[in-house]
């Protein structure tokens, strides 16, 4: 289930969310308690719009029903909109900003994301992030990747240097390389992409970011990486999305990890770290 719901940490509130045919939402609750809860725990893979209105649909049934706004503690694994953390050009929306307004709008006693894009989406929401580190390390293949010492990080942008520092800090990771890249800020176009180092002969390539999308960055790069006579590239995000399935990185990228922020079925190719946030459950 997308979104699941417990009140004081153990009792499960059913949940039966619909959709009309004129594209309007509906939740539906059940088992729900009698004594009012303390706090409400909300656990929210928001993947799309539908998903977003119902999670504002439950906030007011719960309100309805027991006559007053409760406190959630609320985790959204992967933060909606984060990505849009501000206008790139004349005539944009905010979207992060009016995102953060909804989640606002809740009586969130705690709120936690995993890994958000930027720090815009943590001050505008207030939440509390789980850093990559944190996750990567829940999987031991791979935090042995990243420390065999054959193996060399790479940080696909500016915007990922602070993760990718931060990380290589944490495992002892031997060596890292940086990536650059350019946007059309009109269109979000990918125009430029390149890898800071002459040769990585023999070397295992590990590619961290927070958000695979259609995957055209990575591409890119492991595309450079391959030239500069890598043995093996592999991509580890945190949310991993594959618009375009993984069928676009035949040839380039050899084994990829991803969290199951979003929904994912383990293959020869995808090893889903089945991670669970600690942080604000059972408090």
């Amino acid at each position: 289930m997308k979104i699941s719901i417990r009140a004081n940490a153990n009792e499960a509130i059913g949940l039966n969310a619909i959709g009309f045919s004129g594209g309007e939402r509906h939740v539906q609750l059940s088992d729900l308690p009698r004594a009012i809860p303390k706090k409400v725990f909300i656990k929210a893979a928001i993947n799309s719009s539908d998903d977003l209105l119902d999670l504002l649909l439950i906030d007011n049934a719960l309100e309805n029903h027991y006559g007053q706004q409760l406190a959630l503690s609320l985790e959204i694994p992967y933060l909606p909109y984060a990505r849009q953390d501000r206008v790139c050009a004349q005539g944009q929306a905010f979207s992060l900003q009016l995102m953060a307004r909804l989640l606002n709008s809740l009586n969130i006693a705690e709120l936690a994301t995993w890994d958000c894009h930027s720090q815009v989406g943590v001050d505008l929401t207030g939440a509390s992030n789980v850093p990559a580190t944190e996750i990567i390390k829940s999987s031991h293949e791979l935090v042995a990747h990243l420390q065999s010492p054959d193996s060399v990080l790479i940080c696909p942008d500016k915007g990922a240097l602070a993760r990718c520092t931060e990380l290589q800090q944490a495992l002892n990771i031997k060596e890292m390389v940086r990536c650059e890249k350019r946007r059309d800020p009109t269109t979000g176009q990918i125009t430029h992409t390149d890898v800071l180092i002459d040769d990585l002969t023999g070397k295992t390539a590990i590619i961290s970011d927070d958000i695979c999308d259609g995957g055209y960055t990575f591409i890119k790069i492991a595309e450079q990486l391959r030239v500069k006579n890598v043995e093996r590239v592999i991509l580890y995000v945190t949310h991993g999305i594959f618009s375009k399935g993984l069928s676009v990185f035949d040839g380039l990228i050899d084994q990829i990890y991803t969290t199951n922020s979003f929904p994912r079925e383990a293959s020869d190719r995808l090893k889903v770290i089945d991670y669970s946030n600690t942080t604000i459950n059972d408090k």
